[in-house]
């Protein structure tokens, strides 16, 4: 009926505003959440937004306090008509893939983690590894994020061979992954 489409009145609200280190990068939603992918200065997070009683607006229910992790993260429903269990995935520079089912309802319990499903095989040593996040500036001051993968312990005085690698173009970021073959290669080997 086209008089009730006149007269329908939408409210709209904000749940993610970027600022000038944070972007949107995609989203899911489970019976009751809407999880939202956020990348912080390269570094992906999920925020969990809960639906509203009765159908109201989305109220968060995670991510104020939380501060993105050198990973690359995400989650995908598995059933959203009738479950707010995800299939969440997570792998970085020095930890392969990993695949658990968590439940949303649970979300900053301990409980999170239902069940962990699959992991791909660790192809490098990263015991001795660590990775830390810098920041370059650039002459108008712009805080350029990068990230660092090196041994622990190791001086960072300049004397250490690097291999450096930059991408930037097309608005894509290259997040944090493994890569076994930069494991292998460059970093089990200091």
């Amino acid at each position: 009926n086209d008089d009730a489409v006149k007269n329908c009145k939408l409210d709209y609200h904000v749940i993610f505003e970027p600022t000038a280190t944070t972007s949107y990068s995609g989203y899911s939603a489970t019976k009751s959440y809407l999880i939202v992918y956020i990348l912080d200065d390269v570094k992906e997070q999920l925020k969990f937004y809960k639906l509203g009683d009765g159908g109201g607006p989305f109220v968060q229910v995670s991510g104020d306090e939380e501060e993105g992790q050198i990973q690359s993260v995400g989650a995908s429903p598995v059933d959203s008509v009738t479950s707010d269990l995800v299939f969440q995935t997570t792998s970085s520079y020095i930890s392969p893939s990993s695949l658990v089912l968590a439940d949303a309802t649970k979300i900053g319990q301990d409980a999170y983690v239902v069940s962990e499903l699959k992991s791909l095989p660790e192809m490098f040593d990263s015991t001795d590894l660590e990775v830390t996040q810098k920041f370059a500036v650039s002459k108008d001051g712009t805080k350029i994020p990068y990230f660092m993968i090196y041994k622990k312990g190791m001086k960072l005085d300049g004397t250490t061979p690097t291999l450096l690698y930059g991408y930037g173009g097309f608005e894509v970021s290259l997040g944090p992954r493994y890569v076994t073959t930069v494991g292998i290669s460059w970093l089990e080997r200091g």
